[in-house]
């Protein structure tokens, strides 16, 4: 990974520090994140037509509820009405049904029926809904369609259904922090990516997330 051209300085000024900022607003939220993405997409220039930022309009949101059955969270749905990136530290799911969509989780994997533990488990899973796909390895972060809460599925090893955010807000706001890590590589590294979302998620989450 490089900056686009070896000329330029980098971090670019307008890249914010690798550090949780302070949130006011949804308003101040969604700059910091804009600003993030544009940073992104600087330093994976080859990417840029996936890195780029492309909300999505209000009919496309209702389809995929209607497909779904359920309404997306609102800082999830929010996300993609006003940013929409998809390609980022890691892959966030379409809201069109081309690509890898915003689908349950049932479908997205669908060996789930024979690798779930317990009925338990699998009643969980069939409420969840993919929204984002990692990176690409078949390890999911969900939404459960009644609460919000987001939950990581891990077909790897060790519990398969995690319950790791709130929200996709959270989500969103760590998202944001892996790609800042990437961006400011040359000055951080994996255990200070680690370190900083720890703080804020707690090491064993992290650690399971980042193996």
């Amino acid at each position: 990974m490089s900056p686009s051209t070896a000329s330029d300085p980098w971090p670019p000024a307008h890249c914010p520090p690798l550090a949780w900022p302070t949130l006011a607003s949804q308003d101040e939220r969604f700059a910091w994140y804009r600003a993030v993405i544009e940073a992104y997409a600087q330093l994976w220039e080859e990417h840029v037509t996936q890195t780029k930022m492309a909300p999505v309009g209000e009919k496309d949101l209702t389809d995929l509820e209607n497909r779904l059955g359920c309404a997306l969270p609102p800082a999830l749905r929010a996300y993609h009405q006003t940013l929409g990136a998809l390609s980022l530290a890691e892959t966030l799911c379409s809201v069109a049904e081309s690509d890898t969509p915003i689908q349950p989780l049932q479908e997205a994997f669908p060996a789930i029926e024979d690798i779930a533990e317990n009925e338990d488990q699998l009643s969980l899973a069939h409420e969840l809904i993919v929204f984002s796909d990692y990176l690409g390895n078949g390890n999911m972060f969900c939404f459960h369609r009644k609460t919000g809460e987001v939950y990581y599925f891990d077909h790897d090893g060790g519990a398969m259904l995690t319950c790791f955010f709130p929200s996709p807000q959270n989500y969103l706001d760590a998202l944001m922090i892996r790609c800042l890590a990437e961006i400011h590589q040359e000055t951080a590294d994996e255990a200070s990516e680690e370190s900083i979302l720890a703080q804020r998620f707690g090491q064993q989450l992290v650690r399971k997330w980042l193996y």
